[in-house]
């Protein structure tokens, strides 16, 4: 019995020098295993919302740009209007005073049918159309030189 007594004092030797190793070498473990994983679990949440803030921003500057290139594609629209007004109206004019004097030196008609083929490419042809054929038919020197 003697014996009996002293193992079990020798059992609860060791189940409290196990219990102090685990107090001093086992929980402490424990507790910076479970540290560094929610300190890498922080740096994953961390790294997602920079990766979101960085997908945010990259949209923003997407649309910023769509914006941007609307904008642009707006006021090249109205120039190109404004040009091609500009050109019919130089078209008409050169129309009426060449037509008018009888004659057209050969580099203008040039220029105006160069004129007349950029004013067609805009999608314009009203009243224009007929200008181009005046102007080649006449003259190319006054009537009184081409003798």
């Amino acid at each position: 019995m003697e014996q009996i007594n002293e193992w079990g004092g020798i059992a609860g030797s060791l189940s409290a020098i196990f219990g102090l190793l685990a107090l001093i070498l086992f929980n402490p473990i424990k507790h910076y295993i479970q540290r560094k994983r929610e300190e890498r679990k922080k740096l994953k949440e961390e790294r997602l919302k920079a990766e979101q803030a960085a997908r945010d921003d990259a949209a923003a500057f997407r649309k910023e740009m769509r914006d941007a290139m609307a904008r642009i594609d707006k006021t090249l629209v109205t120039l190109t209007d404004d040009i091609g007004d500009l050109q019919y109206e130089r078209l008409s004019q050169a129309q009426e005073f060449y037509t008018a004097q009888g004659w057209c030196p050969g580099s203008k008609k040039e220029m105006l049918c160069q004129m007349h083929k950029s004013y067609r490419a805009k999608g314009r042809n009203h009243l224009s159309e007929h200008y181009e054929e005046e102007i080649l038919k006449l003259d190319s020197k006054p009537r009184d030189q081409q003798a």
